[in-house]
């Protein structure tokens, strides 16, 4: 007695998603993942800060995906306050800010007062060289935005002030990207 052979269609490749392992006939309907994922849709390698299965986005300094880094870069100008003489110190940041030390050249710093670092209940302090350095005792940070950061009283010993040796820190305390300016001062030499 013979038996004839039973043909069952299906996919009969093993490395398929749906290798039918009854099937002794292939159909053509194996179906295969998409490169670089197993059948279930799960990446097998690396995946880039969109989410993507082998993308090649990368996170900027900011910590942004494919960030330009202007997000974690705080912008320190100055300016004359026409009605008071003094200096005041504008800052332009995204992103919060707990601590900051600047100096302000060629001047004779006198006192600092106001701006957001009061107002967030910074403790400020000064010398007569032009360093000023602020931060909070309690946790308290300059949320993100484009004002007066401190107002300085000062004796200009120079026909321009310019801020140098910058360092502006986030909540976990790194440094962050900084861009500054100058002002033009009143100054006469006198021989």
């Amino acid at each position: 007695v013979s038996f004839a052979e039973v043909l069952l269609y299906g996919c009969t490749d093993d490395t398929a998603c749906n290798f039918n392992q009854d099937a002794n006939s292939s159909d053509g309907s194996c179906e295969y993942p998409e490169e670089n994922f197993d059948c279930d849709g799960n990446c097998l390698i690396e995946e880039d800060c969109n989410g993507e299965c082998g993308g090649d986005a990368e996170e900027d300094i900011c910590g942004v995906c494919e960030g330009d880094g202007s997000l974690c870069t705080v912008s320190l100008n100055l300016s004359i306050d026409e009605n008071t003489g003094n200096m005041l110190v504008h800052m332009i940041n995204a992103m919060p800010v707990a601590g900051f030390q600047f100096v302000v050249t060629n001047i004779e710093l006198i006192g600092t007062s106001g701006g957001s670092a009061e107002e967030q209940g910074f403790s400020v302090s000064s010398n007569t060289s032009g360093t000023v350095l602020g931060f909070s005792l309690t946790g308290s940070t300059i949320p993100p935005g484009d004002a007066v950061l401190v107002e300085l009283d000062f004796n200009a010993l120079w026909d321009e002030a310019c801020i140098t040796d910058v360092v502006i820190s986030d909540t976990a305390g790194y440094a962050l990207n900084t861009n500054v300016g100058c002002v033009d001062l009143d100054f006469e030499v006198i021989d």
